[in-house]
């Protein structure tokens, strides 16, 4: 018998390892049956001085017999460990962690009977919905079984294929931390030098000389580039540029950040301001003080600057309307209630100095 180890399928960046983003994980094992070099010479000779249909014969012979020799294998294998699909009678479902190894190999061609199975090569896939630790575990058992069984087998062939388990939590983290750090940084991307922008939660890759055109980075991408322009993936930056939302105007997709902060009878206060040019430039009064105090997080939308302004904040999830409105002069302002997570998301400082000032004016 014969265990090599099959990595081929790893070709990723050593950091993901390095940094606790991946581990190494077991995928499945490859089981067949190969030729000796004496076997391959005989069959050599006998191709030469034989008809076809005497090869044709004599492979399908030794393919039987091949499959003789190798289902005690499997046999002994499913004594220990719980293989879907080998045995029908096993009253467990697919998608169960109950499972072991999930059973597969090809039946004989031309066999009548399609459950007449050719066990000369078979692989075992490990349960993906068992934890990592376990699938471990099972590959280790099934070697120890099969170096304590089979460790005499002249033609037995057996391939570890090992795959890539990603921590899918901790990466989604590092990538939202990472996203306000790259904003506004400059790279290469597909060899075209161009601008990080982080709009509506999406860091966008924007080639230089584009006007519009924009491309959305996936995770691994994001990270890798933290990776090569030296943003650590640690606690969050305070100085980091913020997130911006896109707000559509005069043809153009802007990059808007929206300022929480409070009027000075502790209303609340929401600014504009656009990151077009990579610094920080006024755009609108988003809300409007109007006589009167208001409940927590609700505030009066200036639509008289813009009356697109309560579409906008309807299609980004920050506020609805609650029906009332107010009128000053000439205008009438509708009433919005703003949700208190995304202020808190958009601009945690000062949404959290406006409660200040709120809880103050309440105990007042």
């Amino acid at each position: 018998m014969k265990i090599h180890e099959d990595r081929s399928h790893m070709n990723i960046d050593t950091r993901w390892f390095e940094k606790g983003y991946a581990k190494e994980d077991v995928h499945s094992l490859r089981l067949q049956s190969l030729c000796t070099e004496a076997e391959a010479a005989a069959n050599k000779q006998f191709y030469d001085s034989h008809t076809r249909e005497e090869w044709e014969q004599y492979i399908r012979q030794a393919s039987l017999e091949s499959s003789a020799a190798m289902k005690p294998v499997m046999e002994a294998i499913a004594q220990d460990f719980v293989c879907y699909q080998y045995d029908e009678n096993i009253p467990v479902s697919y998608g169960s962690d109950r499972w072991d190894l999930y059973f597969w190999c090809n039946p004989f061609n031309g066999a009548a009977d399609a459950s007449e199975r050719d066990f000369s090569y078979f692989t075992l896939t490990f349960n993906e919905r068992q934890m990592l630790e376990k699938r471990r575990k099972v590959c280790q058992q099934v070697l120890d079984l099969l170096c304590s069984r089979f460790q005499e087998h002249p033609n037995l062939d057996v391939a570890v294929q090992y795959s890539i388990w990603f921590d899918h939590p901790k990466i989604h983290d590092a990538v939202e931390r990472a996203k306000p750090r790259l904003h506004g940084l400059r790279c290469i991307q597909d060899q075209k030098e161009g601008k990080l922008l982080l709009q509506d939660g999406a860091l966008l890759f924007k080639p230089k000389y584009a006007k519009k055109y924009t491309r959305t980075l996936s995770q691994s991408q994001i990270l890798s580039l933290s990776w090569e322009l030296g943003v650590e993936d640690g606690e969050p930056d305070t100085d980091a540029a913020p997130v911006t939302l896109p707000y559509k105007k005069f043809g153009a997709t802007h990059p808007i950040q929206l300022q929480v902060t409070s009027y000075l009878n502790g209303n609340l206060a929401i600014q504009m301001v656009t990151w077009e040019s990579g610094d920080p430039e006024p755009w609108a009064t988003l809300t409007v003080n109007l006589p009167g105090q208001r409940q927590k997080d609700h505030a009066f939308i200036d639509t008289n600057a813009d009356s697109e302004f309560p579409t906008w904040l309807i299609r980004h999830g920050l506020a609805i309307p609650t029906g009332r409105t107010m009128q000053s002069g000439f205008c009438t302002y509708p009433e919005y209630r703003f949700r208190a997570n995304r202020l808190q998301e958009l601009d945690p400082e000062g949404y959290a100095g406006y409660l200040k000032n709120f809880e103050r004016r309440c105990s007042a």
